[in-house]
């Protein structure tokens, strides 16, 4: 499975909050109704999800975070500190879990490193739960993502995927070579991040799909990012990370994306307007 540096996970958090659409997840309160609800979190990073959605979620919540990378599941209590002064919540530690008490919400956090692309065969999910997940669809197969899909089905539990890139990007002002270069990034996006081909831009519209012929209700909404001039870093951490994923795919056409990532750093440094798309997805079962 493809890794992400605690860095990049931190850099886009604020942004990746702020995106979220705000009335799907106040739906996600009342399609989880069961408490304490039980939540699995999938490819969890440091815990970015459990942050944004434990207040909202409300009541006593038991989060099983899981993640390939142990070294992000281990800088997880110092962001979970970090974030805690500003949620008036706090974090103790009662052997290997974690407790977060906040005003309106008391989380019991369970780290688990297991590599998921090797599929969700032995994965428990608690009946009438929540599965959720951030950034995570685009870079699994279909195969991937139908079995999980399933596995909620047999186990009547709510499904929640946040941020999921469907493709679009947009720039302003925009740049004559804008076209081919995010061409070639979706091209990159379909290849194999670790889960098989993956569905890449066709994420969101294929899960929604497969969650609704297997019964489910399904409600989705826009989540793109909107990239201004607070956030030039940003912007500079993705233009390198496209140029060179355009490269890969299409090395002809190297000196015409290094041209494009040298006028779009100019242009970043002068004030650009950045939009790149995203799409939640709420997944609820049919009622028993």
């Amino acid at each position: 499975m493809s890794g992400f540096s605690d860095a990049w996970l931190a850099q886009r958090e604020p942004l990746d909050a702020a995106s979220r659409d705000a009335g799907l997840v106040s739906g996600l309160r009342s399609a989880t109704p069961h408490r304490p609800i039980v939540v699995t979190d999938l490819a969890s990073g440091s815990g970015a999800n459990l942050r944004y959605l434990a207040p909202r979620l409300g009541g006593e919540q038991h989060w099983r975070l899981i993640d390939h990378d142990s070294g992000l599941l281990a800088a997880m209590p110092a962001r979970l500190d970090a974030w805690a002064a500003s949620a008036d919540a706090t974090v103790r530690r009662d052997r290997e879990q974690l407790i977060v008490k906040g005003p309106s919400f008391d989380c019991h956090i369970e780290r688990v490193s297991m590599d998921l692309s090797d599929g969700i065969a032995s994965l428990a999910i608690e009946p009438h739960s929540l599965v959720t997940a951030s950034a995570l669809l685009d870079l699994v197969s279909a195969a991937w993502l139908e079995e999980l899909a399933k596995r909620c089905q047999q186990a009547s539990a709510t499904g929640f995927f946040a941020l999921t890139y469907d493709g679009r990007v947009d720039f302003e002002p925009p740049d004559a070579d804008d076209a081919l270069v995010v061409d070639l990034i979706n091209r990159h996006q379909r290849t194999n991040k670790g889960f098989g081909p993956a569905l890449g831009p066709a994420a969101a519209e294929h899960s929604g799909e497969v969650f609704r012929d297997l019964g489910f209700e399904v409600t989705t909404a826009r989540s793109d990012w909107r990239i201004g001039d607070q956030h030039c870093d940003l912007q500079r951490t993705l233009l390198a990370d496209w140029a060179s994923a355009a490269q890969e795919i299409a090395a002809d056409e190297s000196t015409t994306i290094d041209r494009w990532a040298e006028r779009r750093a100019r242009r970043t440094e002068a004030g650009t307007r950045l939009v790149v798309g995203h799409v939640d997805l709420l997944a609820r079962p049919m009622a028993e």
